[in-house]
């Protein structure tokens, strides 16, 4: 169903209005640039949002991942409403936090002891505080393309040729204690790894930098150097972790870290993160040596969705995950098929339930390759999706979840014929 063309005037008058007091006129900077214009969404079910003029989306944004679920799982509304009926308990201590720990340790090979905070951000700030204090060391191998979040320290190394900061402002002094490698160079990492390094962190499956996964024996001699060197390994799977298995990226590739981030998915779409580790290396904050601060870390509304979340995936995983990698790879395929048909040159590169696309290039193996890529017309092709009524994320990513069915994957694969068919018509595809 084609969106009124009415909603994009709707959007742009909104935005109008928002950019007079709220920065950018959004709340995350990535959201404004949504071509045509950013949709400002009225209510949202399943797998579909609508703006305030009725006009319905199939999403496969899913909130930048975290929607595994889709927006209106019942298990999760059903806990966090009956979470808000007992009030709303800020920065209290409850039941809760046992009971989603304990889930986590249950379900991730890494886990023996969790501490939550509330974003992924957060949680690779304090992973990395952590891995400091058990280690008494410093300095931490960064690998680029790999996104850590974006606090100063860790936003850096982010795009092909640029080892420096992610944005304007940052202090380019807090990232000194990073040494920057190519991610999968096992050799490098050989070369760099010694007793004066408290860590090394790495995305195991890169979906932020073109859904890669890892080159044969990468992650196991990721592992085997920390360990002979006396480092933390760490996975940060804010994205794979509940996403790509129910176990993570480390169960999917058999490789334990010593500490992993999770966030996203964790959460069925309120705000969450965690880390997760051994005994060994929690030691300094499950002793309370380490300070783990944080007003909203624990909050009962965000633990009751992610218990509810989490214990959904237990009990429907053997079927859930198959069914959702099972819908991306119907959009993978349809993807490649619609631009043969129209004569478009793209790479399509699928990690479970997440598909990149990427404009310009017929193929992309590892970072080095996304230079080549067109992603601003890329965001071009997103933006005549969003005319045929299919969101996704404006860099050619996309999320399938629980809620997808078969008529909007089939739905989805005809807006691909019209949208590459209006970017070879306006000259605008390469």
């Amino acid at each position: 169903m084609t969106p009124d063309p009415a909603s994009f005037d709707a959007a742009k008058s909104y935005r109008e209005r928002a950019l007079k007091t709220l920065s950018y006129g959004v709340s995350s900077t990535p959201r404004g640039r949504q071509q045509p214009a950013p949709i400002v969404a009225d209510r949202a079910a399943g797998a579909h949002i609508w703006d305030r003029t009725g006009s319905r989306f199939i999403d496969y944004a899913a909130g930048y991942g975290p929607l595994i679920l889709g927006h209106s799982p019942s298990c999760v509304i059903d806990a966090v409403k009956a979470e808000l009926d007992r009030g709303l308990r800020t920065a209290s201590v409850h039941e809760g936090e046992a009971t989603l720990a304990e889930l986590v340790c249950e379900t991730l090979p890494a886990a023996q002891k969790c501490a939550f905070v509330s974003s992924g951000s957060e949680a690779i700030q304090l992973a990395l505080r952590i891995a400091r204090a058990a280690t008494g060391r410093t300095k931490v191998v960064k690998f680029r393309g790999n996104y850590h979040g974006w606090m100063d320290g860790v936003h850096v190394a982010g795009a092909p040729g640029n080892d420096g900061p992610g944005t304007i402002g940052q202090d380019p002094g807090a990232a000194a204690s990073l040494t920057i490698l190519d991610w999968g160079d096992t050799n490098a990492l050989a070369e760099t790894l010694n007793s004066d390094y408290a860590a090394v962190i790495l995305e195991p499956v890169a979906v932020n930098g073109g859904c890669f996964a890892p080159p044969n024996g990468f992650l196991a001699e990721a592992r085997r150097l920390t360990k002979q060197h006396g480092a933390v390994l760490i996975f940060d799977e804010v994205i794979t972790g509940y996403r790509l298995a129910l176990g993570g990226a480390q169960a999917v590739h058999g490789v334990t870290p010593d500490m992993a981030v999770i966030g996203k998915a964790m959460g069925g779409g309120l705000p969450i993160g965690a880390v997760v580790g051994s005994d060994a290396v929690m030691e300094p904050v499950s002793s309370g040596r380490l300070l783990h601060r944080g007003t909203f870390n624990g909050n009962p509304v965000s633990i009751a969705a992610a218990i509810a979340c989490i214990s959904h995936l237990m009990e429907h995983a053997p079927t859930l995950y198959p069914y959702i990698d099972g819908l991306a790879a119907q959009l993978e395929t349809g993807l490649r098929d619609a631009a043969a048909r129209n004569g478009t040159v793209c790479t399509v590169n699928r990690t479970g339930s997440a598909v990149q696309l990427a404009l310009g290039v017929a193929e992309m193996r590892g970072l080095a390759d996304t230079a080549r890529a067109d992603f601003p017309a890329t965001a071009r092709f997103a933006g005549h999706l969003l005319r045929e009524g299919v969101q996704i994320i404006g860099r050619g990513l996309t999320y399938t979840t629980a809620a997808h069915d078969a008529g909007d994957i089939a739905e989805t694969i005809t807006a691909y014929d019209a949208a590459f068919k209006a970017m070879a018509d306006e000259g605008g595809a390469p």
